[in-house]
């Protein structure tokens, strides 16, 4: 730009402005409208925030864009080169691409460390050496077909998700050269039918997330075979998922296994009993799901268990006072299942147990002489008995609050789980506090029993939009 920009006071439009080695010299009182375009930042070498928005009253260097009241547009432009892209933010660890649909190519820093592409071009170019990458997101990319290989280059990468992306098909087999990987998310890639066979090299893999994929049918069995450090497995919402693998017995450090809305899934796989380091289990919302396998009786680390949606399910197994180790159960909407075996009563260190939506088992169990009671008696927190909203999940609240229902049951229950000393019992308010006006419905939730009122409003915050918490007297 012309030297001498910097006295034009009186200047109240300027669409573009051309970044000069170093500095920018707008004056301090420039009073600009409407649109302000700044090219070239590629030629700032401090930190973007202080150059252009926020310096100090003495730097001169500074834009102060923060100042200009009336500026309706901003648009901060780089021009990047094979020739300059080494020295391109040679700083920079996170970059966030939001909303780039047009966007083909794009040379990132050597630096990078954190890379969120969301809604953006799925034939986008990468020019640059991710070898420091640590952190990959993928999210919204609705005609992301296959990933390229460029993305598996970073022996550094510990944490990918891979988020809403309907026609991704596959996964590909340089997955293995992830060597670093510990944490993986695939979530709502409806078209994805398969995992590769070399998901097993991950041998750093300590949490896999597979949720939303309808297609898929089945997780590989060498592939989970090889996971030796896996301590966190969920599946969810798979509902075409016909079998789990059948080398899940190989999982011995696996502690926390979540199975949610997998409708097709027929039974849990043989060798349960090796899962020697078992803290949680969760079964929600499968219908095939009619009796506990008889191998968890072996597994002396199990301090949860949570059933919930399972309508075959008629009866615990007698040995069922063999686990222990039990610390909560919760078994919620499984009406067939009437009554607690004998041997419950043993189970001396359950400290919490709820029991809802579960007509008969739940008179069985109520204080007094009921046949069920002095079985647990012994347990310090009890939450038993349903509100009176019978039908209330497909007449008045609907498959998809249920869903959300389930989903915050799950965050509370892994809190729980956690932390022994807070007390997890989320339930239903009276039916009067369930209404539906117009079409709207209000659903109320109780705040969790005994829970700390500091970090209740914080787990406020998960409950779906429609909801309140109270507090349960």
């Amino acid at each position: 730009m012309p030297s001498g920009m910097e006295s034009l006071y009186q200047l109240q439009t300027l669409p573009l402005f051309v970044a000069s080695e170093g500095n920018l010299r707008l004056p301090l009182g420039l009073n600009l409208y409407g649109e302000l375009n700044i090219t070239r930042l590629e030629n700032i070498t401090c930190r973007l925030e202080k150059f252009i928005l926020w310096g100090n009253s003495t730097d001169a260097k500074s834009a102060k864009l923060h100042i200009k009241k009336n500026l309706e547009s901003l648009g901060l432009y780089w021009e990047w080169s094979s020739a300059n892209v080494g020295n391109a933010f040679p700083g920079l660890k996170k970059l966030t691409i939001k909303s780039c649909p047009k966007l083909a190519h794009i040379p990132f820093p050597q630096s990078l460390q954190h890379l969120e592409l969301r809604n953006c071009n799925p034939t986008m170019e990468f020019v640059a050496d991710l070898s420091l990458l640590y952190v990959l997101i993928l999210d919204k990319i609705p005609d992301l077909v296959y990933l390229r290989k460029g993305l598996f280059a970073s022996a550094s990468l510990s944490s990918l998700k891979i988020l809403s992306c309907p026609k991704l098909h596959s996964m590909p087999s340089e997955m293995q050269n992830l060597s670093s990987l510990k944490s993986l998310t695939i979530r709502w890639c409806e078209e994805l039918s398969s995992l590769p066979q070399s998901l097993q090299n991950l041998k750093a893999l300590e949490s896999l997330e597979i949720s939303g994929c309808g297609k898929l049918t089945s997780l590989p069995d060498g592939g989970i075979a090889g996971l030796a450090s896996l301590r966190t497995l969920s599946i969810e919402n798979c509902s075409e998922l016909t079998s789990l693998s059948s080398s899940l017995e190989q999982l011995t450090l696996l502690e926390d296994l979540t199975i949610m809305d997998c409708p097709k899934l027929g039974s849990f796989p043989a060798g349960v009993q090796n899962l020697s380091s078992l803290r949680s289990l969760m079964v929600l919302n499968c219908p095939w799901f009619d009796l506990l396998p008889e191998g968890l009786q072996n597994v002396k680390t199990l301090h949860c268990l949570e059933i919930s949606s399972c309508d075959n399910l008629t009866a615990l197994p007698e040995w069922f006072e063999d686990l222990a180790s039990l610390r909560s159960l919760t078994i919620y909407d499984c009406p067939n299942l009437t009554l607690l075996p004998r041997g419950f009563k043993l189970l001396t260190k359950l400290q919490h147990l709820s029991i809802q939506e579960c007509p008969e088992l739940e008179e069985r169990c109520r204080q007094g002489c009921s046949e069920d009671w002095s079985k647990i008696a012994h347990v310090l927190h009890k939450y038993i008995g349903s509100p009176q909203v019978r039908g209330w999940r497909s007449e008045h609240i609907g498959k998809a609050l249920l869903s959300k229902y389930l989903l915050t049951k799950k965050l509370l229950f892994h809190c729980h789980c956690h932390q022994q000393a807070i007390i997890i019992m989320l339930s239903l308010l009276d039916s009067h506090h369930l209404t539906s006006t117009e079409g709207r419905t209000t659903a109320l939730f109780a705040r969790p029993v005994g829970l700390p009122q500091s970090l209740s409003g914080n787990l406020s915050n998960t409950l779906p939009s429609s909801s309140r918490v109270g507090t349960k007297s």
